[in-house]
């Protein structure tokens, strides 16, 4: 066996062991959490979920932006965008897009970003 056979055999080896990993990391993680609070369904991909401020569970992201846009007025040409660090905006786009293409109308912190989330803990140990 050649030194070049050798070193892709080696690789392939270490992409199958991460893939099975990844995946057996999937299952275990999604099998351990609550139930989404605001629609009771399941959490497929808990690396999105947000945490819900009424209970300290995670929800679905979708669910979260939906409950945002529904107890904010928003105009006609305005949308909620995710801001990233647990905090959404309403954005307004610009009729002139030439010197700035939106404005952040308003932000809503829905995370505490100095909160310790035990969800979010065991998420990041494995």
């Amino acid at each position: 066996m050649s030194y070049h056979n050798r070193r892709k055999t080696n690789y392939s080896d270490h992409r199958n062991k991460f893939r099975q990993n990844r995946e057996s990391r999937r299952e275990t993680d999604n099998k351990n959490y609550p139930p989404c609070p605001i629609c009771k369904n399941k959490i497929k991909e808990i690396s999105s979920a947000i945490n819900y401020r009424e209970t300290e569970e995670p929800a679905h992201f979708d669910c979260i932006l939906k409950s945002i846009e529904n107890s904010e007025e928003l105009a006609s040409h305005e949308k909620i965008c995710y801001l990233g660090n647990g905090s959404f905006g309403i954005v307004r786009f610009q009729k002139d897009p030439s010197v700035f293409p939106f404005i952040i109308r308003k932000r809503i912190q829905y995370e505490d970003p100095s909160a310790l989330l035990s969800w979010r803990n065991r998420l990041f140990k494995k």
